[in-house]
């Protein structure tokens, strides 16, 4: 009895870090995200925000000692970012809305993989998170075009409806040429954003494992969350 108490109370401790990462994450890609699209070309912001992303789950494991827990994080993320729908007053279905929550999942997903793979073989070396983070930046992005490619397309409203609301559809995700084009230039900004960021958080002086006690843990989530929402609407 005493031995399923605990893992109850592990379980539930597990959840509540998770979701405060995860609505962290979904907090930055609002608020910085936001700000980067009003400033920068539409092309530039998802250039900064993969290293935000890749910082934050260097961050979120040197925490916890966790090196699953970016996939945890962008289960969380990935559906907040389809809140989007509602602010373009699009379906939420469209690639825009969909593409995004396909790029955090892949993020998670890569970066997962390969911190619990160099966990195992390099322990307790810093550099382990630059390697991490490159990998994942490469393969992230091949991730994201599977994802795009598979699920996307079958998702995707029909092209006419896309036109008429006035939103785009990814061509280049029909022709494999132009797939191997934005791999070839994707991939290795990817890797190389993701690499160092990861590198130099795996290296910065932080506290690290620190135990966080559930209500701190709650209120940072709902602070994340409301952060998300106004900076959805108002950024």
């Amino acid at each position: 009895m005493e031995r399923s108490s605990m893992k109850g109370n592990n379980l539930a401790a597990n959840l509540l870090v998770v979701l405060w990462f995860g609505t962290l994450w979904g907090a930055c890609e609002a608020l910085l995200g936001g700000l980067l699209h009003n400033y920068l070309p539409p092309t530039y912001p998802g250039k900064f925000m993969i290293a935000v992303a890749m910082g934050l789950m260097v961050f979120a494991i040197r925490r916890t000692g966790r090196p699953w827990i970016p996939l945890g994080m962008a289960l969380v993320a990935s559906p907040l970012k389809l809140f989007s729908a509602a602010i373009f007053s699009l379906p939420i279905c469209a690639p825009v809305v969909l593409n995004p929550a396909f790029s955090i999942l892949a993020q998670g997903a890569a970066f997962a993989l390969f911190a619990v793979a160099l966990g195992r073989l390099l322990p307790e070396r810093p550099y382990r998170f630059g390697l991490a983070g490159a990998a994942a930046g490469a393969l992230q992005a091949v991730l994201y075009v599977g994802l795009v490619r598979g699920p996307g397309l079958w998702l995707y409203p029909p092209l006419e409806t896309l036109r008429a609301l006035g939103t785009k559809f990814p061509h280049w995700a029909a022709s494999w040429s132009q797939i191997a084009n934005f791999l070839s230039a994707s991939i290795p900004y990817s890797l190389l954003a993701a690499g160092v960021t990861a590198l130099a958080i795996g290296y910065a002086p932080l506290r690290t494992r620190a135990q966080m006690r559930p209500s701190v843990l709650i209120a940072g989530t709902v602070l994340c969350l409301v952060t998300f929402f106004l900076s959805s609407w108002l950024v």
